[in-house]
């Protein structure tokens, strides 16, 4: 190993190399993971619960119309005089559910940076906003991903968790460089996890222990387990792209 970069003395990294890594990586930045993670998690329920909340409240308003005709209270000539209201109510909810989810996809995005920062010891609070200006673009790339690891599940179980690997660097991709189009993300993430899918979930399957013991704290040793997964997952995109991941200054 160099005194500048981590050098894998094997042909590859295993699971327990890139959680010695994280674990380098977050010695001393802990309050700073914890942190971004839980803005993350907040601006997320914030976003998905104003949109779940005038989704009810439009949904509401469009059933009530039905719901007259339902009790024998109205005709259907004078429901059909809410039909543009309805059209309306839709049209919001519609607009709000998809704003929703690009705001989503944005913060996923600067999550997925400020980890590769972390490793690249360079990391800030301000990158989980980074990406906020190609939030459409990001939102674009997670129904893509959706969209094809569904229909590769509608063949069998294991097809679409193969898919999932398949493109889980393209998020990574994207918030490194979002210039970056979707399909070339994807086409790239596909690239890359070409005969290294099965390291990547070893590499997620070593912290299924942590995660059983997480559940006896009530949850909270999610706070920390959460960036150390990041962590090693942003340590195995680096190490796919082939770039450095400096060592700590001690």
């Amino acid at each position: 190993m160099s005194s500048e970069t981590w050098e894998g003395q094997r042909a590859e990294f295993r699971a327990s190399d890139f959680r010695r890594i994280a674990r380098d990586k977050l010695r001393g930045n802990w309050g700073l993971a914890l942190g971004t993670s839980l803005l993350f998690w907040l601006c997320t329920f914030v976003a998905e619960g104003v949109a779940s909340g005038i989704s009810s409240v439009f949904t509401a308003g469009a059933a009530f119309p039905w719901a007259l005709l339902a009790d024998g209270n109205a005709s259907f000539d004078s429901i059909a005089r809410f039909i543009p209201a309805i059209t309306t109510y839709s049209a919001v909810l519609t607009v709000f559910s998809l704003a929703a989810s690009a705001v989503t996809s944005a913060l996923t995005l600067g999550h997925n940076l400020f980890y590769v920062g972390l490793c690249n010891n360079r990391a800030e609070l301000s990158d989980l906003f980074a990406r906020f200006g190609i939030f459409f673009k990001a939102f674009g790339l997670m129904l893509f991903m959706g969209l094809f690891v569904f229909l590769w599940s509608l063949l069998l179980f294991v097809p679409g968790i193969i898919a999932a690997y398949r493109y889980s660097m393209a998020p990574y991709l994207m918030a490194q460089h979002p210039e970056m189009g979707i399909r070339d993300a994807v086409r790239e993430s596909k690239r890359l996890m070409r005969g290294h899918k099965w390291r990547l979930f070893c590499l997620q399957l070593s912290f299924i222990g942590w995660a059983f013991l997480c559940i006896f704290t009530f949850g909270i040793g999610y706070l920390w387990l959460v960036p150390y997964v990041q962590t090693s997952t942003a340590a195995f995109y680096l190490d796919r792209t082939g770039q450095g991941i400096p060592l700590n200054v001690r």
